[in-house]
């Protein structure tokens, strides 16, 4: 048990001393905080817990935002937790070009929320594609990225019980701090 241990301790050591954090924000599709933990040169995960809009077609519109009726480019209030696994090319000039998919899994709403039974959870799965740049003067990274994505909306809110599937993508600008 104690070689275990000490196995485990020294690879979470290891894991650690080539690992870098870079914290940040994300905006776009997503709006909130973003978190990338680097495991190598090129493999990393990225979380996000943001807010923004997923996509559902013929979902209703707020009134807040002066629209009525039914709008396809419109859809659901999304509260999303989003880790995603990365694969980072090198590219010239501290570019990285990267790939990789993860899940997501949060709350949904109505834009204008006149139903509270249709507060919905959500789980789905994204891909995510894009290009990050590596300032070399100053600790930041900046990253522009599409996630593609497809899931499912449900609740058991009697007798209202629904689920709905869509498919939504977000493009998202990520500005972190390099740890």
């Amino acid at each position: 048990m104690k070689k275990i241990f000490a196995f485990v301790l020294v690879a979470t050591m290891s894991l650690s001393a080539m690992a870098q954090h870079e914290i940040g924000a994300v905006v776009g599709g997503l709006n909130g905080l973003s978190y990338k933990y680097w495991f190598s040169d090129n493999l990393a995960v990225q979380a996000d817990l943001a807010v923004g809009l997923t996509t559902v077609p013929g979902s209703t519109t707020s009134s807040t935002l002066g629209l009525s009726g039914k709008f396809d480019s419109w859809g659901v209030y999304d509260f999303t937790i989003n880790p995603n696994l990365l694969y980072h090319i090198d590219l010239p000039k501290n570019f990285k070009f990267y790939l990789g998919g993860g899940a997501n899994f949060g709350l949904v709403s109505d834009l204008d929320n006149t139903d509270k039974d249709r507060i919905m959870g959500k789980f789905g799965l994204n891909g995510n594609v894009g290009v990050c740049y590596r300032l070399s003067n100053v600790p930041l990274a900046l990253a522009f990225d599409f996630r593609p994505g497809y899931g499912l909306a449900f609740t058991d809110a009697a007798p209202k019980d629904f689920s709905m599937h869509y498919f939504d993508w977000k493009l998202g600008f990520a500005i972190r701090y390099c740890l």
